[in-house]
């Protein structure tokens, strides 16, 4: 599919080996490695399983091994139909194969027949334990289990049955869970909109506390910082001081955001026995949304958090951590993982230890300035300061520039030098020297909760909420200024402004409008007021975090609640809607441009799942 080539050796241990580099600890994990080749070939999709197995055996009877070969050359490795008593072969089910031993799933979609099937060059020898993905539906485990011989095609008819109440709870996605809520819009919107920062809905949804109670937790959690997981939260060193005091964090009163959490929350949840409402789900994919394999990649530490993702030079899939200062990359062809951590900047730059500033740690970008460098920088300001960390991946050695704040973008620094960042609310324009020195000069004071530069360096940003994008011309510093028009929205989207985006060949910067359900496209060569055109996401709580043009017809972005990412077409406006093979909190995507003419594919990080996926549509 497109230009991406993958090819896979023998499988090895897989394991992880820490490997210490001076420095720099080197985490590398070794799995499911074997000879793999992505350009698809056309499966024998439709034709009844059986039938296929019952022609390979007449073909080894009487043809001979030639015509076996040659069967097996285009036919699916592993296929079957997937059915249930309600009705019958099932479109769109999702089915994922994973090999023993192996931190790699594959998944395919069943078709309109109800057939799913696995490319040949897909799936290596082995035993695989196969999944599904189908609301309302479960696959128990005495079907699970498939052995593959890479020789002769396997067939594994799926027969799902109905889900119980708790596991189609667990089965919802964030998305779903506030579709199905019996609470008003504005309420759901004010009071849970933001939950899946930290944590998916069925923490939500599945909690017991009374509103009593919740006016606690809502509070306590309010003082998490903001790259905090159920797993691995992080509690601000000025807030863990007085945890637990007399006049501490914990007895201050709630606040009345604090009061409206605690009463939506205590309305929806199980405090009062099971839920006495329906779970809405979203329909299965059918048509062309089934016409799409995923492979995904489980990273070696499990609290792993990739918040951004990007491509390097080398082919290698790269990665930051949004709760650990780690910088990752994923070898696509063989799973292999290495990492990178440097130290709490604590210990180098003793200056900015000033008022806790770099408790806790983590880092929410990882931009590429082109020319091999990855630029990390922190997800807020740390008491007003904070920094850059600049990765060399061709010498693996970090560069660090403090003083510098969040959010650097350095993509286009090949243009003039310089790179952007903001502090403290200012944005810089700035060259980054040796010895972790820099010279800047501020801007202004602009808004933004990213910001982005086109192909000659110019600055735009803009925030939640806001009502218009600024753009700074990098020669000048003219401001000029972009309304963001009030309509349309998607479903549920009730606020405006952009969250993050991307520039494309022409310049346009495409972004996701998070609070307002929509993907939005900026260009500069328009009238201000005529600028931003809005495309409303037709799907409700979406919630889109980021949007890339491919720069061949299609507009790609991914959902941090809806365990979809989306595909538009640009020109007529048609969504396609791929939903993921599991819980997937996306924040970032990287979109893999074909260098053929074929289809382009992307990149998501599950923030809080330690996973990296690849989505691939397919042509038909």
């Amino acid at each position: 599919v497109g230009s991406y080539q993958d090819q896979r050796d023998e499988p090895a241990s897989g394991r992880a080996r820490i490997v210490e580099t001076g420095p720099v600890t080197r985490s590398t994990f070794f799995s499911n490695k074997g000879e793999v080749a992505l350009k698809m070939k056309k499966a024998v999709r439709g034709i009844a399983p059986r039938m296929v197995g019952a022609i390979v055996v007449g073909l080894v009877i009487w043809p001979g091994h030639q015509a076996v070969q040659a069967l097996q050359s285009t036919a699916p490795a592993l296929t079957g139909w997937v059915t249930s008593v309600p009705e019958g072969r099932m479109e769109g089910v999702l089915v994922s194969a994973r090999r023993e031993g192996s931190n790699i799933t594959v998944t395919v979609v069943s078709d309109a027949a109800g057939v799913y099937s696995f490319p040949h060059d897909r799936l290596q020898p082995g035993e695989y334990t196969i999944g599904v993905r189908a609301a309302g539906y479960v696959l128990r485990p005495s079907t699970r289990v498939v052995e593959v011989t890479g020789e002769a095609l396997s067939v594994r008819d799926l027969h799902l049955e109905e889900a119980t109440l708790l596991e189609k709870g667990l089965q919802l996605s964030s998305a779903e869970w506030l579709w199905s809520y019996p609470l008003l819009e504005e309420t759901t919107f004010v009071a849970l909109k933001d939950c899946a920062r930290c944590h998916n809905q069925q923490k939500v949804a599945m909690s017991r506390f009374t509103e009593e109670q919740l006016r606690h937790v809502m509070q306590r959690m309010s003082y998490y910082w903001l790259g905090s997981t159920a797993v691995t939260y992080q509690i601000p060193q000025a807030q863990a001081v007085d945890w637990g005091r007399g006049d501490g964090v914990m007895a201050r009163p709630p606040t009345p955001l604090h009061e409206l959490q605690s009463k939506a929350v205590a309305a929806i949840n199980l405090s009062n026995g099971p839920w006495q409402y329906p779970l809405k789900t979203y329909p299965r994919p059918t048509g062309e949304n089934t016409n799409v394999i995923y492979t995904m990649y489980d990273l070696p530490r499990v609290v792993a958090k990739p918040h951004d993702v990007q491509m390097g030079p080398d082919g290698w899939i790269y990665y930051d951590d949004f709760n650990d200062n780690v910088i990752g990359k994923l070898n696509p062809k063989t799973g292999e993982t290495v990492e990178y951590r440097f130290p709490d900047l604590v210990d180098i730059l003793p200056e900015l230890a000033a008022e806790g500033s770099m408790i806790p740690v983590g880092n929410r970008v990882l931009m590429p300035d082109g020319q091999g460098k990855f630029y990390l920088a922190p997800p807020a300001l740390r008491g007003g300061i904070g920094y850059t960390a600049v990765f060399d991946t061709e010498s693996e050695t970090f560069e660090f520039y403090p003083g510098t704040g969040h959010f650097t973008a350095a993509n286009s620094k090949h243009v003039d030098g310089n790179v952007w960042f903001r502090t403290g609310g200012q944005l810089y324009q700035a060259q980054f020297l040796d010895d972790g020195k820099w010279e800047g000069t501020p801007v202004g004071d602009l808004s933004a909760y990213d910001h982005y530069v086109d192909s000659k360096n110019n600055a735009y940003g803009a925030s939640r909420g806001s009502t218009e994008f600024w753009r700074v011309d990098a020669k000048t510093h003219e401001i000029t200024y972009y309304p963001i028009p009030e309509e349309p929205r998607g479903e549920t989207g009730l606020g405006g402004g952009s969250r993050r985006g991307y520039f494309d060949a022409q310049d346009r910067l495409w972004f996701g409008g998070f609070d307002g359900n929509y993907v939005g496209k900026l260009d500069p060569s328009l009238p201000a007021g005529q600028a931003i055109e809005l495309f409303p996401v037709p799907m409700p709580w979406f919630q889109p975090y980021m949007a890339v043009n491919d720069d061949a017809g299609y507009v790609w972005t991914g959902s941090i609640s809806a365990d979809h990412v989306a595909r538009m077409n640009e020109e007529t406006g048609e969504w396609n809607f791929y939903l993921l093979p599991a819980e997937a909190n996306i924040r970032h995507m990287h979109v893999q441009r074909s260098e053929s003419g074929g289809l382009s594919s992307s990149w998501i990080g599950g923030n809080h799942e330690g996973r990296i996926v690849h989505i691939e549509p397919l042509a038909r």
